[in-house]
């Protein structure tokens, strides 16, 4: 069992001061006024390992001062601004079991919220609950087979430039061979039951891409 206090600080890039412009999301405006973010960070984690078995929570709670948020207002003009206090916290739970013959099996979940303490909104980029699992096969040294299912749920906790969004599942699957020891192919498939979702939260945001195979060869020398 670890537990640890830590203080951060984050002082405003330049962009977020002085830049004026297009971006990705839209047009932008810097505020010169930004003051430095602050942070008292609070974590805890318990671990446990066997030979066979691998077990870890997380639990981690931090009050964010003067938090630097970007907002936009009802048009497609993002501004930056001081958010007061804010509060993020969220606990994961992680473990990895091993299999004869080569099998393992990774298991993971997280919970997360994220509030500015003001006015009890939303943040920006809180990840939703979600669960994954993955079935790993090795195949002697020269070849591995691995299948990842993971499942997001609904995410109504939306920030300022945030929309809600729905949950949805993946499943994804990949697979490597040795050639020879300094070349090694691999295949990974992504969102095979071709799930319908959006690339991230971001009101201006575009769907993300359907089911798509890709294979890269790594070289090694």
């Amino acid at each position: 069992m670890t537990a640890q206090i830590a203080r951060g600080f984050r002082d405003p890039v330049l962009s977020d001061r002085y830049y004026r412009g297009p971006t990705g999301r839209g047009f932008i405006t810097g505020n010169p006024d930004l003051d430095p973010e602050t942070s008292t960070q609070y974590d805890l984690a318990v671990r446990y390992t066997a030979p066979v078995l691998r077990l870890a929570a997380f639990y981690y709670h931090y009050e964010i001062d003067d938090l630097i948020e970007r907002y936009s207002t009802a048009t497609d003009f993002f501004f930056f601004r001081n958010r007061g206090t804010a509060r993020v916290r969220g606990f994961e739970v992680e473990g990895q079991a091993l299999f004869p013959a080569g099998v393992t099996l990774d298991l993971a979940a997280q919970v997360a919220e994220g509030r500015a303490l003001d006015d009890d909104a939303y943040l920006d980029d809180i990840s939703p609950v979600n669960f994954s699992a993955t079935l790993r096969k090795a195949f002697g040294e020269r070849a591995f087979a691995q299948l990842r299912a993971a499942y997001y749920s609904d995410d109504d906790h939306f920030g300022p430039t945030e929309r809600a969004v729905p949950g949805y599942t993946m499943l994804d699957a990949a697979g490597g061979f040795r050639i020879a020891r300094p070349l090694e192919l691999r295949v990974q498939a992504r969102n095979l039951l071709d799930q319908e979702l959006f690339a991230s939260q971001d009101v201006r945001t575009v769907l993300a891409p359907g089911r798509s195979v890709s294979l890269t060869a790594h070289v090694k020398f």
